[in-house]
């Protein structure tokens, strides 16, 4: 078995340690051995083929060849040889005049960035005209028309050529240059530290072995520590850009070894694929502001990389098509920006092989200088999530392309967008529940704005889709309720829930959805008004029965679609032992969505202790009930039909439940079902129940329950009992 040397010094807990580990990988299996392989034990590097730290450090300090990485496109560089970066035009003499052989494609790569800008002055681009914006692509071209082969991968890791635009890459900051920092002249300085005329071999030695093993045992440089590796930053006064007494402690060896992991993120076969130049290096996406303790949406977001993780040893050459293909593809798209990117992880758009991503996000920070920060780990897997969020995704896209949004809808737009990314990368057990509730929120915010109804349409799914929340979710109570009338329908084909049209403001032209200017109950869907909305439904719903040719009873009132409620929790509605505040968020979200949840398990079981509920359940029905009468010396089988008087609901809203209590008792005796209720004893316990709030008493009428709930509620309001002897309905 090959040896395993893990790396504690280069762990991913940076993108600096990222780069690192990736880094030393491609200098061996170059240079070195081409069977030396890397894997992740979660974010640990763990090196195959070398045999220790020991040969590794030897190796490093005595074979090592330096890749070619210099941007005389930059002012900063060291080429303008105006004494404005003395170091940077310092550490460029000192390779030019190194006799070293480890260093001759560098000085190559130099002399070759020498002779770009003397043709750039040739042709009149003198003094500091020569960096200034409009030669940049100019200059980038010659370059590539002048430098060695060797050369031509930090072009491509630094800038892409499209037309007359140059699109930076943004994990090598504005090709190369982090704000006060030129990357490659703190490359070219520190490899002078470490590999110069002039080095400490004993200080460049710890300095190796620092860096590999993770030992901070040693003294380090100060110097500019970038965004690579911001936490290095130092003490009080210390800054990742600032003056030299003020800036971060630097091991060289990190800064070379990033660099050379930067080599790998070159373009290749990305950008030849990519249809957006702006995302066209590997892994590399546009920035969504979510995800992260320290997201803000009024952040300047470079980009986002997101880094494979693999346990699998692999060596270069895998890397290489790896990084070259380095593409997230989503409904047969490459994923452009994070939410994109989650998305094509849950949906298995990357290559299996690969573990996890870890998320890190290069954003604006002190001042206008980036900082990579990390924000999330992304286990490679298929989530069900996918299949639920990919729909409204679509249509947050929508919305999100359009001018001019109002504050107001930006807000819920970004909470639907977190709660999104949280679902999808499986970081929150909440997230999709506060997904449902913003997504209800934002669409009947998009509704009331006159500008955004002109220009989308409303969120219509193309099939009902089941949610299953976790068992132990909170508001489980809630949820089962809003579940249930956000599940009923007037037909089984029908992917539109019945109640959308009347609650919310979105109607329907046949099975298209259109904005209306408010809701058919007139009654918004607040936590305070939900009972009153839910009645006035209830209420449209009964007037808007008409019978079918040749019926002799009238229809049945009861919605035939939908999952059903338990006796006790109907209950639980109708006493106000209930958050309507959350049930109405759920139920305006699983409308929009087209959602329903799963039926729980454990559904109560159970009578109801509400002698009125007890007596107009059963007429709600829509199937007739089989019953033994048990009043009288002797039992009769019968079949009674129960329906509904049209103004019933409108009578609980206005009145509350007495008069319709009597007219039900009424009913109930002239089908043969013998009422229990106000006969001694149950007298005083049948007046109390008039108090029930009629309101709430019509908007729970309007839910599903099972045939032999009602047959159960009947029975225990009237001197019946079902008849064991025919089917019953479940």
């Amino acid at each position: 078995m090959s040896t395993q040397i893990p790396l504690r010094g280069l762990r991913a807990t940076t993108l600096g340690g990222y780069l690192s580990a990736l880094g030393l990988l491609r200098i061996l299996a170059t240079q070195h051995d081409t069977t030396t392989g890397l894997r992740w034990a979660d974010d640990l590097p763990v090196l195959t083929g070398a045999s220790s730290i020991e040969e590794l450090t030897a190796w490093l300090l005595g074979s090592y060849q330096p890749s070619p990485i210099v941007s005389p496109w930059n002012a900063g560089a060291g080429f303008a040889g105006n004494g404005k970066s003395v170091e940077a035009e310092r550490a460029l003499a000192q390779i030019e005049g190194s006799q070293d052989p480890r260093v001759a494609v560098l000085r190559e790569a130099i002399a070759a960035g020498r002779k770009v800008v003397a043709e750039g002055r040739a042709r009149g681009w003198s003094g500091e005209s020569l960096w200034v914006k409009q030669h940049k692509q100019s200059v980038i071209s010659l370059c590539r028309n002048t430098f060695p082969d060797e050369a031509l991968s930090w072009i491509d890791v630094a800038a892409v050529l499209s037309g007359p635009d140059v699109h930076f890459n943004p994990v090598a900051g504005t090709g190369g240059n982090f704000g006060r920092q030129e990357l490659s002249a703190t490359y070219l300085q520190h490899l002078a530290l470490v590999l110069g005329p002039e080095a400490d071999h004993s200080r460049a030695a710890a300095w190796v072995r620092a860096a590999l093993t993770g030992d901070e045992d040693v003294p380090y440089k100060r110097g500019a520590v970038g965004q690579f590796d911001p936490g290095r930053a130092g003490g009080v006064l210390a800054s990742i850009w600032g003056e030299p007494d003020k800036q971060g402690f630097v091991n060289p060896w990190r800064t070379i070894l990033t660099c050379e992991g930067l080599l790998l993120f070159a373009s290749a076969a990305v950008r030849r694929n990519a249809a957006d130049p702006g995302a066209a290096w590997p892994f590399s996406v546009h920035a969504t502001p979510i995800g992260h303790p320290t997201a803000s949406a009024r952040e300047t977001a470079k980009g986002e990389i997101w880094a494979p993780l693999w346990k699998r040893p692999a060596n270069l050459a895998e890397l290489e098509q790896l990084f070259g293909e380095g593409r997230a593809q989503w409904a047969g798209a490459q994923a452009k920006d994070g939410l994109l990117f989650a998305l094509a992880i849950s949906a298995l758009g990357v290559d299996r092989n690969l573990a996890a991503f870890r998320r890190f996000v290069i954003v604006e920070r002190l001042g206008q200088n980036p900082i990579a920060i990390r924000a999330t780990d992304v286990p490679v897997a298929l989530r069900n999530e996918h299949t639920l969020l990919a729909e409204p995704y679509v249509w947050l896209t929508r919305l999100r392309r359009k001018d001019k949004i109002p504050a107001g809808v930006v807000a819920l737009l970004r909470q639907c967008d977190q709660a999104l990314f949280a679902a999808i990368t499986g970081s929150g057990t909440t997230a999709m529940s506060r997904f449902v509730i913003a997504f209800g929120r934002l669409h009947e915010a998009v509704a009331r704005s006159g500008r955004l109804r002109e220009d989308i349409a409303p969120y219509q799914p193309r099939q009902s889709r089941i949610w299953n929340p976790p068992t132990d979710a909170a508001s489980q109570l809630e949820l089962q309720l809003a579940s249930a009338l956000a599940s009923l329908k007037t037909r089984t084909e029908r992917a539109i829930p019945a109640l959308r049209p009347l609650l919310t403001r979105v109607t329907r032209t046949r099975d298209r959805l259109v904005w209306a200017d408010s809701p058919a109950t007139g009654t918004e869907l607040l936590g305070s008004t939900l009972a009153q909305a839910l009645a006035q439904a209830h209420r449209l719903h009964l007037q808007s029965l008409d019978a079918a040719p040749g019926d002799t009873e009238p229809p049945a009132a009861e919605l035939p679609v939908g999952q059903t409620v338990a006796l006790p929790v109907l209950e639980s509605f109708v006493d106000g032992d209930c958050d309507d505040e959350v049930i109405a968020d759920y139920l305006r979200g699983l409308m929009a969505l087209g959602w329903t949840t799963s039926q729980p398990a454990s559904a109560l079981q159970g009578r109801t202790r509400n002698p009125v509920l007890s007596v107009l359940l059963p007429f709600f029905a829509t199937d007739p009930f089989r019953l033994v009468s048990t009043w009288g010396p002797d039992p009769v089988a019968f079949t009674a039909t129960l329906r509904p008087r049209p103004d019933w609901i409108a009578r609980l809203i206005a009145a509350g439940s007495g008069g319709v209590l009597d007219d039900a008792l009424l009913r109930l005796q002239l089908a043969g079902c013998q009422p229990m209720v106000g006969r001694p004893p149950d007298r005083d316990r049948a007046l109390a129940a008039h108090h029930t709030n009629g309101t709430r008493l019509a908007a729970a009428l309007l839910m599903r329950v099972r045939t032999r709930d009602r047959t159960t509620a009947l029975s225990a309001a009237t001197a019946t009992r079902p008849d064991k002897a025919s089917p019953v309905t479940t």
